[in-house]
């Protein structure tokens, strides 16, 4: 795990700094109108998609201790699990969303990670950085690719792959295709 997910406080500092705050701008416009309950977000870190959602059921799935002590202080009302996204600890079809904003990078199989949270969900949202159409490939693999590796342990996700999980998928761009939302339906409850 990279030191910078033990230091949740300056993880969410070099997050925003890195991204302009526009990855929390993202997040809030990909999750504004969720209500879904329960409303797991997978990878929850310090907790930022909690208090863009208006889900009454909320649960972070993190496997960073340090990263959950300071998602308790800031939202003592969410129910947060220390668990590895790969082997979800939840019944078959007991959530209603589930969310992966900006994880799915970091672990070593983002799609057996998606397939579980289908198992689980209703509906999986990814929400994540996407190269875009007009920046030149070597600024994104040299540069970009080069500094999310070394700071958050994140490499390049093959979202085509990733769109066919689910029995359905829409996928939309925002900020001038810096960031990717793919929502995909999943298990539907008994």
């Amino acid at each position: 795990m990279k030191w910078i997910y033990r230091h949740p406080a300056w993880y969410d500092l070099v997050d925003s700094l890195c991204s302009l705050s526009l990855s929390d701008r993202a997040r809030a416009k990909a999750l504004c109108k969720i209500t879904a309950d329960p409303f797991l977000e997978i990878g929850a870190g310090s907790g930022k998609s909690f208090k863009v959602t208006d889900s009454r059921f909320k649960i972070g799935l993190d496997r960073s201790p340090s990263m959950l002590r300071h998602a308790r202080t800031r939202f003592p009302d969410t129910r947060l699990v220390i668990g590895d996204a790969h082997m979800l600890p939840f019944r078959d079809a007991c959530v209603g969303v589930s969310v992966f904003s900006y994880c799915l990078r970091g672990l070593i199989g983002p799609a057996d990670a998606v397939k579980e949270a289908l198992r689980v969900s209703s509906e999986v949202i990814i929400i994540d950085y996407a190269k875009p159409r007009i920046m030149p490939s070597v600024l994104w693999e040299k540069v970009i690719n080069w500094f999310g590796w070394k700071v958050f342990g994140s490499r390049d996700l093959d979202y085509d792959s990733l769109e066919r999980l689910g029995s359905s998928s829409r996928v939309r761009y925002l900020y001038g295709g810096l960031y990717r939302v793919i929502v995909l339906k999943g298990a539907v409850h008994a």
